[in-house]
């Protein structure tokens, strides 16, 4: 049997294991600035930490407003699509960061997809194709809202599961679909 044991011994059946590690900001070099750190560099959502000093990147927290969230987010694109968007506040733009976050890998002959916040309270529906197959399209909703999306070998139907992510779409959306608590989900 797979599965994975538990700091208290208590161990988890699966069929599958999939292990992800974050990383820690290096801030340390900060340390005695006035900027705030934790998580990394504390920004509001122009990306701003401070009067007339922004981050972006791996090392960047900040609040998005759609999601009503601060966040990190340790992926290439957001590195890319943050340092842009501070760069132009830096300039004037004014624009708050706001996006979807986005991330996706290829583990051999697996293509995983998310986009969105996937909230450890958040309620779990396979709404396309069926995780036994190895090709199924989850959604995720918090609140009575659609937060995030993932997909397993399902590109083209994430992509357009998106769309509720994007537009905050009432998780009533998918009530045909019996709801799975993260917990219980093999």
């Amino acid at each position: 049997m797979t599965g994975v044991e538990l700091g208290d011994g208590t161990t988890l059946s699966a069929d599958v294991v999939v292990l992800a590690l974050g990383s820690t900001p290096a801030t340390r070099w900060l340390t005695g600035s006035s900027l705030r750190l934790r998580d990394g560099v504390e920004c509001d959502a122009l990306c701003q930490a401070a009067p007339g000093i922004y981050a972006a990147g791996d090392v960047a927290s900040w609040h998005n407003p759609p999601f009503g969230t601060r966040m990190r987010l340790e992926h290439r694109m957001n590195a890319t699509e943050q340092a842009m968007a501070a760069a132009g506040n830096l300039l004037g733009d004014a624009k708050p960061f706001a996006p979807v976050p986005y991330f996706w890998t290829d583990q051999y002959d697996t293509r995983i997809q998310a986009y969105g916040v996937f909230p450890p309270d958040a309620d779990v529906r396979i709404v396309h194709g069926d995780p036994v197959d190895g090709c199924f399209a989850a959604a995720y909703g918090h609140r009575g809202r659609v937060v995030g999306v993932l997909g397993w070998n399902t590109p083209r139907q994430v992509r357009t599961l998106r769309r509720l992510v994007v537009e905050r779409a009432s998780w009533t959306a998918f009530t045909v679909v019996p709801a799975l608590r993260p917990a219980t989900v093999n």
